[in-house]
C-alpha cells in the first residue's frame, strides 16, 4: 500500500504519480459538471505531455447534455470519453473532484487510485468494498478550495506547466472555477482569486459559454418545479420535486430557490429510474449542506459535498427495506425535521 502523504502533511505532487504507471485514465464523476470536466483535462493535458498513455472518462446513467458543457467540449477540444460498462482500467485511476468509492462516481478496477478533490474527505478506505484493500491509493484532497479546478492549476503551477500557452486549457479552468463559485460570488480561498486573475483565457467563448446554461425543455422543467415548493417556516427549509432532467439543473433550481427571502436551506429532486438524486443547499451557518445530504442518505445511499453546496443519491430499494415504503416526500419531509430537531 503506497502512504497516502497528504495524511502525513507531506504535499504530493503529480509529477511523482508517472513513476508508478505508464497508463493514466483520469475519472470525472458521473454527470460531470464544467468543473470535473475542466480538472480532468488539465491532468489530461500534463501527463500526456509527459508521454504517458491517458484519456479521460465518465459514466453512469446518463451521457453529457447540458448545452454549455456540449459547447465545452466540441469548442475546447475536451477528449473525454463516455464508458458504460465497468472494466478494469489499465494502470492508475485518477478520479478528479470526487473520490473513489463515493456515490456520486462509478467504481472501476485498476491498478491503483489516486484521488485528487476538494471535497471534504467521504470515503474511509476501510469502507471500500473488498477488492480494492489491494490497491495502492494516493489522496490529493483540499476542501478549501472553491473548485477543483484551483486544485489542480495550483498543482500544475507546482510543476512549473505552461497553462498560459494553452488556451483551451485555461479557459477550461475558467469555466470550471466560474461554476463551482457561483459565477464568483464565493471566491473565498486566495488561489481561487489568484487563478481568476492570472488565466488568460478566450473572452469570446467564455461569454457563450456562460449564456448557453440550459435549454428550452429545461427552462420549462425548472419553471414548472419552482411552481411546486413546500416550505417549512419553523425551520426555514423548502422542498422541492423535479421532473427528470440532467442532475446539474438540480443545482440550478437549488440555488435560486436559496435566494428566496426566509429560505436557508433546500432541497430538490428528482426521480430516476432506481432511486432519487437530489441537490441540497444552505446559508445557514448551523447547517451544513454535506452533513445533510449525509444523514438523508444514511444506509439508503449517498451523500456529501460542502458546507454550502451538497448532493446525493438515494437507493430505491434501499429506501423500502429500511422504512417500508417508497413515499419519497413524506420522507424527505420527517428526515429534514428530525436533522433539525437533532441540530438544535
Amino acid at each position: 500500500m503506497i502512504e497516502n502523504k497528504t495524511e502525513k502533511g507531506v504535499p504530493m505532487r503529480l509529477s511523482e504519480l508517472k513513476s508508478f504507471y505508464s497508463n493514466i485514465t483520469i475519472q470525472c464523476h458521473d454527470n460531470p459538471d464544467a468543473d470535473a470536466i475542466a480538472s480532468a483535462y488539465g491532468l489530461f493535458c500534463f501527463f500526456r505531455d509527459l508521454g504517458l498513455e491517458t484519456q479521460m472518462i465518465y459514466s453512469g446513467n446518463y451521457q453529457i447534455q447540458k448545452p454549455n458543457l456540449k459547447l465545452m467540449l466540441e469548442k475546447l477540444a475536451i477528449p473525454i470519453q463516455y464508458v458504460r460498462e465497468k472494466k478494469k482500467v489499465k494502470g492508475m485511476l485518477v478520479t478528479v473532484d470526487c473520490q473513489y468509492g463515493a456515490g456520486n462516481v462509478t467504481r472501476f478496477w485498476a491498478d491503483a487510485i489516486a484521488v485528487i478533490d476538494h471535497h471534504q474527505p467521504e470515503v474511509e478506505e476501510e469502507n471500500l468494498e473488498p477488492h480494492a484493500e489491494i490497491i495502492q491509493r494516493i489522496e490529493i484532497i483540499n476542501p478549501g478550495f472553491g473548485s477543483c479546478s484551483t486544485l489542480v492549476w495550483s498543482l500544475l503551477k507546482e510543476e512549473s506547466y505552461p497553462i498560459q500557452s494553452r488556451s483551451s486549457l485555461a479557459t477550461a479552468l475558467y469555466c470550471g472555477l466560474f461554476s463551482d463559485t457561483s459565477q464568483f460570488t464565493e471566491l473565498y480561498h486566495p488561489c481561487d482569486l489568484e487563478m481568476k486573475e492570472e488565466l488568460m483565457f478566450d473572452r469570446e467563448f467564455f461569454y457563450q459559454y456562460k449564456n448557453s446554461n440550459l435549454t428550452l425543455e429545461e427552462l420549462q422543467i425548472a419553471g414548472l418545479a419552482l411552481q411546486k415548493y413546500q416550505f417549512h417556516e419553523e425551520f426555514s427549509f423548502a422542498i422541492i420535486s423535479s421532473q427528470p432532467c440532467d442532475p446539474n439543473i438540480l443545482g440550478m433550481i437549488s440555488d435560486f430557490l436559496l435566494q428566496v427571502d426566509g429560505v436557508t436551506t433546500c432541497v430538490v429532486y428528482n426521480h430516476t429510474h432506481d432511486g432519487y438524486k437530489f441537490s441540497v443547499r444552505s446559508c445557514s451557518r448551523k447547517v451544513k449542506a454535506s452533513e445533510l445530504a449525509q444523514y438523508l442518505t444514511d444506509e439508503i445511499g449517498t451523500g456529501g459535498g460542502h458546507y454550502e453546496k451538497a448532493g446525493g443519491f438515494i437507493h430505491l430499494k434501499f429506501l423500502k427495506k429500511k422504512y417500508g415504503h417508497d413515499r419519497i416526500e413524506e420522507y424527505f419531509n420527517e428526515r429534514i425535521k428530525s436533522f433539525f430537531y437533532q441540530a438544535g
